[in-house]
């Protein structure tokens, strides 16, 4: 997948994929209530006969997704009471996880509601804070291999440790210096969150045991290794960070140690550019994915910085975008894409690089 001629002609192809998901017909696109959207038949990128690197699986908007519906009963047709039903799409989805039974975790900042999303039992688990603390803007959530998550809230400037059975555990706030957390990434080798703070223009690491602050990653800044309002980071299978900045219009990449190693693209709107990086992650070959939510696409590259293709473009049907924020990748290569201003979660397959 690396060899320069194979580069150019897989993202021509993407390109030539994608003005085929556009083509799908409005119907396809996942209606209120409507069971989780499942794949369009040969939805994939790059199109034959080139191998295909990425499928669509399927996506999730609302509760009725995972959720049975409740039945009116006869007494509540009698009585004249309403449909018991409610239908919570996933307005505004931001950060977005998974965990070792395969539960999907979304914020969505505008419930200011964090759903573990359950299929094996058809179940939808709400989390909207505990003890006395609530979420105002949520947006980042991770979890642990033990199934803690953790939930960055930037109103609250604080980032709030729930156990499995959903009970808080702990909270980092501003005693650590937080101010304006935004997303989050685990080093569980080395024991570590990593927690972007926007305004800080800072990355800050934190003991995943006793959430004490390690150390800080960056300032603000132009020149190598300094941000201007840092949005994500990923850790790569080698410990290496990645660190999406807004301001720069690229994605800043450090040893585990925190020393800078290189940058990844720059503004513009050719391929391997930015315009608004969001979102960032590894698959488990060492492929970096970026999100930019001006281009309502993600971006893949290698692990020194060279563009292999995209996927997405604006819309509403499987694979198009509106404002996409996070992307997650799990052990099994599975891709989780928020999309905000659809109000869901896009799920895709990596189906390998080589």
């Amino acid at each position: 997948m690396t060899p320069r001629k194979q580069i150019t002609l897989i993202f021509g192809l993407a390109a030539v994929s994608l003005l085929l998901a556009a083509a799908q017909p409005a119907s396809a696109g996942n209606k209120k209530g409507d069971k989780a959207q499942a794949a369009p038949t040969n939805l994939v990128w790059p199109l034959p006969p080139d191998k295909p690197r990425v499928k669509f699986l399927m996506s999730y908007s609302s509760n009725y997704d995972i959720e049975p519906r409740k039945k009116r009963s006869w007494v509540d047709k009698m009585v004249g009471n309403g449909d018991p039903n409610v239908v919570e799409m996933f307005e505004k989805a931001a950060g977005v996880a998974s965990d070792s039974k395969g539960r999907v975790y979304i914020v969505s900042s505008q419930r200011a509601m964090l759903y573990i999303l359950d299929k094996e039992k058809h179940q939808v688990t709400r989390v909207n804070g505990d003890r006395g603390l609530q979420f105002r803007t949520p947006l980042g959530v991770v979890v642990d291999a033990k199934d803690n998550f953790y939930v960055a809230d930037a109103q609250m400037h604080m980032v709030f440790k729930f156990g499995p059975d959903a009970h808080l555990q702990g909270t980092i706030g501003a005693e650590s210096g937080l101010k304006n957390p935004t997303y989050m990434a685990l080093d569980e080798g080395r024991r570590r969150l990593l927690v972007v703070d926007s305004r800080l223009h800072q990355v800050l690491v934190f003991n995943l045991d006793t959430l004490q602050l390690q150390n800080k990653v960056g300032k603000r800044g132009d020149k190598k290794g300094e941000f201007n309002y840092p949005i994500a980071v990923a850790v790569a299978p080698d410990g290496s960070l990645a660190v999406s900045d807004t301001g720069s219009c690229s994605v800043e990449v450090f040893s585990p140690e925190g020393k800078f190693a290189r940058r990844i693209g720059r503004q513009g709107t050719r391929p391997g550019e930015f315009v608004r990086p969001k979102g960032v992650a590894y698959d488990k070959e060492g492929h970096l994915w970026v999100v930019d939510a001006a281009f309502n696409n993600f971006q893949i590259f290698t692990p020194d910085g060279k563009v292999l293709m995209f996927v997405g473009a604006y819309g509403q049907n499987p694979g198009e975008f509106n404002l996409p924020t996070d992307i997650y990748i799990d052990r099994n290569n599975r891709v989780y894409v928020s999309d905000s201003l659809n109000a869901r979660v896009q799920i895709f397959q990596f189906l390998g690089g080589n």
